[in-house]
């Protein structure tokens, strides 16, 4: 790279920002805090904005349509006054795809070129979805000059936009907060008591929490003492109440832990006092809690959906389950709880993989190049898979 030659690049990045503190708002402020905006002649615009409960986001109600045209207004603004080579646009499903959807436009409009980056599922995103939904997306994918995605089930997004480069690029994490919990765990292995399965996201039946409950209750027949923490919000209202009351009835009011959501030195200490990670989740994009549960060294028991089969390797950092089935869930705890050698293994193994895999400076230099391949006026580059 020519030194300056991205100092007259200007990009504009369109994304949330916390609150709420889920995985795609805590991507994009990993991002504005690395090297990222030294790099570039960045501009962010946040493309959501309000604390709204999770169970009202994405759907198309009156008051998210209104803010939706208060977060169109202020992108245009940012495109017209910025005046971006390249616009990077980080989008959700839902009404957060019919909204990015015509960000992409105004982009275009602006004269900017396109990077789209879905952060969610391939087949959440468009191959459940009905006819109409699927040509808006190849409508969209059609109008981006690149698609930025998270795992390797969005390569065949290739199928409906031929002729967009596709560029694949799993999530990032800044890993320094998380190495001191790494070293203090690679000296050590639970040998003894109860172990401690965490987990840490929205809980609901979507994300696999009841799957965990019957799962316990398989634990506790066989003899083995382990106490699941389920750390996050209610995906949809009341859930969490519907929650502990299977465990109640399930008699496992001892080994099914509900914890409000934690951020900073409160999630340190809940990855720090856990033995394994857990996220049986029935639909997933590429979870940075997974990502930084491996940063510290958990062995992780998983579902094998969206980009999780991209994060954990089956019997080397953890073990991979069928979504919705509690007895693999089961039996993969089973199989770590009865042997801590494997156990131990795994811990380094999903350091390592963190360590080489998860940086966020490797990825800010990627992302980099791959906006000098996207700028006008020069050749695009080929896709990185």
């Amino acid at each position: 790279m020519r030194p300056g030659d991205t100092a007259r690049l200007r990009v504009l990045v369109a994304g949330p920002l916390p609150p709420p503190p889920g995985g795609m708002q805590a991507f994009y402020r990993s991002l504005l805090d690395s090297s990222l905006p030294r790099k570039v002649d960045l501009r962010f615009v946040q493309s959501s904005i309000g604390n709204r409960p999770l169970a009202d986001s994405g759907r198309v109600t009156a008051a998210n349509i209104v803010s939706a045209f208060g977060d169109w207004v202020r992108f245009a603004r940012a495109v017209v006054s910025h005046r971006p080579s390249v616009t990077h646009i980080g989008s959700a499903f839902g009404l957060s795809f019919l909204k990015h959807s015509l960000c992409v436009v105004i982009a275009r409009l602006g004269g900017s070129r396109v990077l789209f980056h879905p952060h969610c599922g391939f087949g959440v995103f468009c191959a459940r979805r009905s006819r109409l939904w699927q040509v808006l997306a190849r409508l969209t994918f059609h109008l981006s000059d690149g698609l930025i995605v998270l795992s390797r089930e969005w390569l065949q997004v290739q199928s409906m936009a031929p002729n967009c480069h596709v560029y694949y690029m799993p999530n990032a994490i800044d890993l320094a907060p998380y190495q001191a919990l790494a070293r203090e765990r690679m000296g050590k292995v639970r040998s003894e008591g109860a172990l401690r399965a965490l987990y840490l996201g929205y809980i609901g039946r979507a994300k696999g929490s009841f799957d965990l409950v019957e799962a316990a209750a398989t634990l506790r027949s066989r003899g083995i003492s382990i106490v699941f923490d389920l750390v996050g919000d209610d995906l949809t209202p009341g859930e969490r109440k519907r929650l502990l009351q299977q465990a109640s009835d399930s008699g496992l009011n001892g080994s099914i832990c509900l914890h409000p959501p934690a951020i900073g030195a409160d999630k340190l200490e809940c990855l720090g006092e856990a033995d394994l990670f857990v996220y049986p989740s029935h639909s997933e994009g590429m979870p940075l809690a997974v990502m930084e549960a491996m940063a510290c060294g958990l062995p992780v028991v998983a579902s094998r959906v969206g980009g999780l089969p991209d994060l954990v390797q089956d019997g080397i950092n953890g073990l991979l389950v069928e979504p919705g089935r509690p007895d693999q869930l089961a039996e993969a705890v089973t199989k770590l709880a009865v042997d801590s050698e494997l156990r131990y293994a795994m811990q380094v193994n999903s350091y390592r993989i963190a360590a080489q895999r998860f940086d966020i400076e490797s990825y800010v230099a990627q992302l980099v190049e791959i906006y000098r391949a996207t700028h006008p006026g020069r050749e695009a580059g080929a896709a990185i898979v």
